[in-house]
């Protein structure tokens, strides 16, 4: 039986608490500080020190305490440890990604991202289903693949890390753009459009941050995109019809009543914006959906200027 460890809780990374518990893995959880009366998952409680009896580390920490969690788990483990998150975020201010954190916090190098569409309906279900873990070290894959992969599930391989991240937390602004489509019922044309040409911007991004323009059509890209906006259940895309009906609503405002979530979703916006104007990059939808978080432009002229924006090649 392989021995897991996950730091986290309840709703960041659950679906890897599941999937790690249909695999017959014996789960320890160290909650940071936040144990959740509510939680249900399954796993043993422990101290932080006992995380260092397991080879692989689940990490879902909420981004905005990441780089602390971090270096408390960085203090008990070591190089032999491997570490692969669930979070699909950058750090608000630096704008680093969730490995380039764990790899300045921690001893071990062997990081890796487990992303895709993993839907937790599914996996309770038995349904088929599939991620992507990438990585740049085999042995990161193969202890992923050992813990997690099924007759119901596969793990497919890559090795483009800070692509797959970036494609991961991109998505999420494509899907508040796909919830404002859809409070404001502009019809399957406009959502097609907004998938497709989602998917170019975002493989634009990934070329700059160095990662492969591929792996925006894989899982990380396309797959996370298409599950956040099919069965219109991600936060993100929440937030935007929430947005498309209610113009202006405050971040505390979404907060409670979407859960700590929604403020990591208007992070997430902020921070690709943020990079994307200073490296001087065109990134209209991205643009527009920081116009619409930030109450820049209502609903209905975010969509304007997308609409009359000039002919672009495709």
């Amino acid at each position: 039986m392989i021995s897991v460890g996950f730091v986290g809780s309840t709703g960041v990374g659950d679906v890897a608490r599941h999937l790690l518990a249909m695999g017959a893995c014996d789960i320890k959880v160290w909650h940071p500080g936040e144990l959740c009366e509510e939680d249900e998952l399954p796993g043993e409680r422990v101290e932080l020190e006992e995380l260092a009896e397991s080879t692989l580390i689940i990490f879902a920490a909420p981004i905005a305490r990441c780089r602390e969690i971090a270096r408390q788990v960085g203090d008990v483990i070591s190089g032999r440890h491997v570490i692969v998150h669930t979070l699909r975020a950058l750090e608000p201010g630096t704008l680093k990604s969730v490995s380039t954190i764990l790899q300045e916090e921690t001893p071990t190098q062997r990081i890796g991202y487990l992303g895709g569409p993993m839907l937790r309906t599914d996996i309770e279900a038995g349904h088929p289903a599939s991620a992507v873990c990438a990585s740049l070290f085999p042995e990161v894959h193969d202890l992923v693949e050992d813990a997690m992969m099924s007759g119901s599930f596969r793990v497919y391989r890559s090795q483009d890390l800070i692509g797959a991240e970036i494609c991961g937390a991109y998505a999420r602004a494509i899907a508040l753009l796909s919830g404002l489509a859809d409070a404001l019922s502009l019809g399957s044309s406009l959502q097609a459009t907004l998938f497709a040409r989602g998917l170019a911007e975002m493989s634009r991004y990934v070329v700059f941050r160095q990662g492969f323009e591929r792996t925006t059509f894989g899982l990380a890209g396309a797959g996370s995109l298409y599950a956040d906006t099919h069965l219109k259940g991600s936060v993100d895309f929440q937030i935007g019809c929430h947005l498309g009906k209610h113009p202006g609503t405050p971040a505390d405002a979404l907060v409670e009543q979407f859960g700590p979530r929604a403020r990591e979703s208007l992070q997430v916006v902020d921070a690709l914006a943020k990079s994307a104007e200073r490296a001087d990059l065109d990134l209209h939808l991205l643009q527009g959906a920081f116009a619409l978080i930030h109450n820049e432009l209502k609903p209905d002229e975010v969509v304007q200027r997308l609409m009359t924006l000039p002919a672009l090649y495709e």
